[in-house]
Parts: structure tokens; sequence; C-alpha cells
């Protein structure tokens, strides 16, 4: 994935276009539902996603294999985001999937 898809993504993600989103994800999962941090931000497509209280765009960035407990370089993850943006039951959500993820490790 390339810096400008992550920055498409975001902005589908930031956009609510979750349809369009769809289409540029792998339904099978992959690296493509987290590509790399972008670069201005530092933010994945699922923090962005949680930062918005996009919550039909976290549940298919989870679909497609996005990572929920990765953290940006300053060590938040998505749910922090979310938190910190008053979506708390979506850092809920966010946080009782990366314990069930832990617990499967």
């Amino acid at each position: 994935m390339t810096r400008a898809d992550t920055g498409d993504l975001l902005a589908l993600v930031v956009a609510g276009d979750v349809t369009q989103l769809r289409s540029m994800l792998n339904p099978a999962g992959g690296s493509a539902a987290d590509g790399p941090l972008e670069p201005s931000n530092r933010m994945t497509p699922m923090m962005a996603a949680a930062a918005c209280g996009n919550e039909a765009a976290v549940e298919l960035l989870l679909q497609c294999g996005a990572d929920p407990a990765r953290r940006d370089a300053a060590g938040r993850s998505a749910a922090a985001y979310a938190r910190s943006a008053g979506h708390p039951h979506l850092a809920a959500r966010l946080d009782t999937v990366v314990d069930q993820e832990r617990r499967m490790w």
C-alpha cells in the first residue's frame, strides 16, 4: 500500500463513505486495512474511524483485518482516539476486541 492509498482510506473514513471504503479493502483481510501510519498525522484508518466515531467504518476495518491494538508514534490506540473524541461506546467496543484477541493468543 502506498502513502496515497493510506491517505485515500483516511479521507473515505473521515467522509463517512463506507461504501467506497469497502470497495478499496480486501474482504479476506490483509495489511491494506491497517496500512502504514499516515505520515502527516501518524494515524491508521482504524484510528481515524475511531476518532470520527464512525462505527460502520470501524466494523468494516475489523472485518477486513485491521489491528485495533496498533499504536501510533505517541502510543495511542484506536480506542484511545475514540475515547478522547467523546465516543466511549466505540472505545469500549475496540477494547473488547483487543481483549478477546489477547485471550486467543
